[in-house]
C-alpha cells in the first residue's frame, strides 16, 4: 500500500503538439356419363379447391417471402446506417456517437508524411502527433491529458467525455465489466503478475518515483504489461470496443484530470471495471500507465 501511495503522489509534465497538416347401353351409358359428369364436377370441385388451396398457399408464401425480405432489407439498412455513422476503426455506441474500437497510438508527421511512433517515449516539444486506432498496434502510454486532447482533434476527433466513456464500456445492460456484470479472469489484461511494474523494472522502490523513472520507455516492454490492442479479445463491450478495462489508464475531457478504466497492474483499486476512476493527477500528467481513446460525433 505504501508504493501504490507514493506512486499516486509521483506527477509531471510532457510534451506539447503542434496543429497537424492536416441487402355399354343408354342406362348405363347415362349412368356412366352421370358418373363421368360427377367425377369431373368433383375433379373440377378438387381442381378449384387445389386452385385455391396452392392460391392461398402461394400468397402465403408470397407474403412470408415479402416479410423476410422487408426484415432483412430493414437489417442490411440498419447495418448500413451504422457503418455510414462512424468510420471504419470505431463503433457506434447507443445510435449517438463514435468511440475508437481500440486504445490510440500515435503517428509523428516528418515534415512530408504521417508515420509510426515507438509507443514507449515521452513526446516531445518539437513533434506533431495524431492519434491512430487500429487491432494490433501497440497503444500509446507516457502521454498526458493535454497531449491526448491535441492529439484526437488532429486525427479531427475529440477526447470522449466521462459519460461517453462510461456508456461505451457498459453497454445498454449497463453492466459492471464491459463483458458482462460478473469478473472473469483473463478476460481483459488486468492481472499483472509481478510486483509493482516500476519497482519490478528498477530492481528497488526506492528514489523510483519521480517523473523520469515513472516514464521509462523499459516499464511498458516487460513481459506481462501492455499488451497491444484487440490481444485480449474477450475484454469488449456489447458495441464492440476493446480494452476498456485494463491495459492502460484513459484520460476522458475532463481539464481538471481524470481517466478511467484501470490499467494492467491496477484495475481495482479506484473501483471496478468500468467504475474504475482515478483524479488524483492534473491534466498535464503522464507516466507509463496513462493512454486515451477518442470519440466524435455520429454522421
Amino acid at each position: 500500500m505504501v508504493l501504490v501511495a507514493l506512486w499516486l503522489l509521483a506527477c509531471g509534465g510532457g510534451g506539447t503538439l503542434r496543429e497537424p497538416p492536416v441487402g355399354s347401353d343408354d342406362t348405363d351409358t347415362d349412368t356412366d356419363a352421370d358418373t363421368d359428369a360427377d367425377s369431373d364436377s368433383d375433379t373440377d370441385s378438387d381442381a378449384d379447391a387445389d386452385s385455391d388451396t396452392d392460391s392461398d398457399t402461394d400468397t402465403d408464401a408470397d407474403s412470408d417471402s415479402d416479410a423476410d425480405g422487408d426484415t432483412d432489407a430493414d437489417s442490411d439498412s440498419d447495418s448500413d446506417a451504422d457503418a455510414d455513422a462512424c468510420p471504419p476503426e470505431m463503433a457506434l455506441v447507443a445510435g449517438d456517437f463514435c468511440v475508437d474500437r481500440w486504445e490510440a497510438a500515435l503517428e509523428t508527421y516528418n515534415g512530408s508524411a504521417w508515420v509510426a511512433r515507438s509507443p514507449y517515449l515521452v513526446l516531445t516539444n518539437s513533434e506533431t502527433v495524431r492519434a491512430v486506432a487500429a487491432e494490433g498496434l501497440v497503444p500509446q502510454g507516457y502521454i498526458s491529458g493535454v497531449e491526448a486532447a491535441a492529439a484526437c482533434e488532429a486525427s479531427g476527433k475529440r477526447l470522449c467525455s466521462s459519460t461517453e466513456w462510461l456508456s461505451a464500456c457498459r453497454g445498454p445492460e449497463n453492466w459492471t465489466w464491459p463483458y458482462g456484470p460478473v469478473h472473469e479472469d483473463g478476460a481483459c489484461n488486468d492481472d499483472y503478475a509481478g510486483g509493482h511494474p516500476v519497482v519490478d523494472y528498477f530492481g528497488t522502490s526506492n528514489g523510483v518515483w519521480d517523473t523520469a523513472h515513472m516514464n521509462n520507455a523499459g516499464i511498458n516492454q516487460q513481459p506481462g504489461s501492455e499488451a497491444a490492442a484487440g490481444e485480449y479479445a474477450e475484454c469488449e463491450s456489447a458495441w464492440g470496443v476493446f480494452d476498456l478495462h485494463g491495459n492502460l489508464h484513459e484520460w476522458v475531457d475532463d481539464p481538471e484530470g481524470t481517466f478511467r478504466g484501470g490499467f494492467y497492474a491496477d484495475a481495482s483499486l479506484n473501483g471496478n471495471g468500468c467504475e474504475y476512476r482515478t483524479t488524483a493527477h492534473d491534466f498535464g500528467y503522464h507516466d507509463y500507465s496513462t493512454g486515451f481513446r477518442c470519440c466524435q460525433d455520429a454522421q
